[in-house]
């Protein structure tokens, strides 16, 4: 193995080591804020409330269609037409990868909303209403691993820096204006999507390590 390849890997290594520690600490310090009700979540409702009595109409009405494309049901289209084309360029182990990151991590979502079941926010005059547990959310959650995945395996195929800058940016922008739009819309608090985000990006790390793994360990048996 050459030297500057195995510096390129030992990078991966403990870029990925970084990113699931991190990312663990920061869901993990959320969530014991979120369990022991600590006074700080009061943000979490000021925050909110500025951002409902701030609202407009056409700006309702344009996250409420980013809200929507990102729901399960999008997500899973996306997930799904990204897998087919995975699979016609016989990207085994990427789309193994897929299949762990996104369907699992929102499973794992799901579990952690019936752990917490954290009330939504109420509002005299809501935009919509939900009646599901409202820690993590489900929508930043899926956003964070759909687009985090793609981003990844857009870095793994393209040198160019300026695409490779622009796909990390669309995808940070993306997750944003999905997390943003929950909070906008009134059905969850900062601490949910920054939650989701945070769970989800070490699930993300996690999958794509693990398979790796068994890639290396595989070939080397």
């Amino acid at each position: 193995m050459s030297e500057p390849v195995k510096r390129v890997r030992d990078y991966r290594a403990w870029a990925s080591i970084a990113a699931l520690f991190v990312a663990s600490i920061a869901f993990a310090l959320i969530a014991a804020l979120v369990a022991t009700k600590d006074p700080i979540l009061q943000r979490d409702l000021q925050v909110l409330v500025w951002l409902h009595t701030h609202g407009s109409p056409i700006f309702s009405a344009f996250l409420l269609s980013i809200s929507q494309l990102h729901s399960l049901v999008g997500i899973t289209v996306f997930s799904l037409l990204l897998g087919i084309a995975l699979w016609k360029r016989r990207k085994w182990h990427w789309l193994a990868a897929l299949g762990l990151a996104v369907p699992g991590g929102m499973l794992l979502n799901t579990v952690l909303k019936w752990v917490f079941h954290r009330d939504r926010p109420v509002w005299d005059d809501p935009i919509i209403s939900l009646s599901t547990a409202s820690f993590p959310s489900g929508h930043a959650a899926a956003a964070t691993l759909f687009y985090g995945f793609f981003t990844v395996y857009i870095l793994s195929h393209v040198e160019s820096l300026a695409l490779r800058v622009t796909c990390v940016i669309a995808a940070m922008v993306m997750v944003a204006l999905v997390a943003f739009s929950r909070m906008y819309l009134g059905v969850h608090y900062l601490s949910d999507v920054l939650a989701a985000i945070s769970m989800s990006t070490a699930w993300l790390v996690l999958c794509l390590t693990a398979v790796r793994f068994y890639i290396k360990r595989h070939a080397a048996a």
